[in-house]
């Protein structure tokens, strides 16, 4: 059983410290925050200064569309389940309960979604008792506050992929503009170098990173991080203590993503890599929209992102810590 909290001070400090986890265990970047493995960004809605949460986070955010998948805000206690669609509650072992309503409001993304949610979603709703009875509204677990902050981060970025999900199958909203596939960067060789790659519909400038972006893992990971080749065909990053395969990705459009989900799909075949290893993408820090963060969630396929600077002609490439420590995990 799942109980209302209606103390205003407990329910603004439960938002604070879910807020806080967020930003700790994330990325900061100019337009908001990265969960680093998932690509899932949140931001805070423009309700405070930049780097700051205040009262609001939009789960998420797609800045092509200046919309959100789904805000989650401080609860009001004074308004029990009558005010925002994010309450707090507490189960039968004590533990801290941060809920939202099933009901994501009509905008570029999506239709309105609320009797549906469940169905769309495939979240689970939970009871929520209020002053004795149960909540007329349909609420569901973002995350629990008990747990560690890595779960907390990770339940919240589950909830938002299943939000992004209900969206895409209920349809609606404003159709999605064309990709320009012009104005993407692609990896060709492992040089650092700009070069022309003419096909149907123009020629694209290349700029060739792979090679740097390897040798700076390697500064780091050491003689464990190794490109095995077989049958013709060559990895772009396995560590096997790790128990992680790697493709790298100097681009976040359409089309480099589709190619590096197929070549980490294929990679273990093509190459005899026996131990089933974890698959991760290694893209530029560029957002990804929210359908593509979940659908590679629902692919198995953690995200992580690199940064890159050009200092004197030649890239200076920084990773984040989340990444680094994913690849020095031992496993067995």
């Amino acid at each position: 059983m799942i109980k209302i909290v209606a103390n205003q001070r407990a329910c603004s400090r439960a938002f604070r410290q879910w807020a806080g986890t967020l930003t700790a265990n994330s990325l900061a970047k100019d337009y908001g925050w990265v969960i680093e493995g998932t690509g899932v960004v949140f931001t805070n809605y423009g309700h405070g200064e930049g780097g700051d949460i205040t009262t609001q986070v939009m789960l998420g955010a797609d800045p092509e569309y200046g919309d959100g998948v789904v805000k989650i805000v401080q609860p009001k206690a004074s308004r029990h389940d009558k005010g925002p669609t994010t309450v707090l509650g507490c189960d039968d072992l004590g533990r801290l309960l941060l809920l939202r309503e099933g009901r994501l409001q009509k905008n570029n993304l999506s239709r309105l979604i609320k009797d549906d949610f469940a169905k769309l979603s495939g979240l689970a709703e939970v009871p929520l008792i209020v002053k004795g009875e149960r909540s007329a509204r349909h609420f569901y677990v973002v995350a629990d506050l008990s747990a560690k902050p890595g779960d907390i981060v990770a339940q919240t970025a589950a909830f938002a992929n299943a939000c992004v999900r209900a969206r895409s199958r209920a349809g609606g909203g404003e159709p999605r503009p064309v990709e320009d596939e012009t104005t993407v960067t692609y990896g060709m060789d492992e040089k650092w170098r700009v070069t022309k790659s003419t096909r149907l519909g123009g020629t694209f400038e290349v700029k060739a990173l792979q090679g740097h972006i390897f040798a700076e893992l390697k500064k780091v990971v050491g003689k464990e991080l190794r490109k095995p080749k077989r049958n013709g065909f060559c990895v772009d990053a396995l560590i096997e203590p790790a128990n992680l395969l790697i493709e790298i990705k100097t681009s976040t459009s359409a089309h480099a993503l589709y190619e590096g989900v197929g070549q980490l799909q294929l990679y273990p075949s093509l190459i005899g890599i026996a131990s089933a290893p974890t698959t991760a993408l290694l893209i530029p820090d560029d957002p990804l929209k929210p359908i593509m963060a979940a659908a590679l969630e629902e692919a198995g396929i953690q995200v992580f992102t690199y940064g890159i600077e050009e200092t004197a002609g030649k890239p200076r490439i920084t990773f984040a810590d989340k990444f680094i420590g994913r690849c020095m995990v031992r496993v067995g």
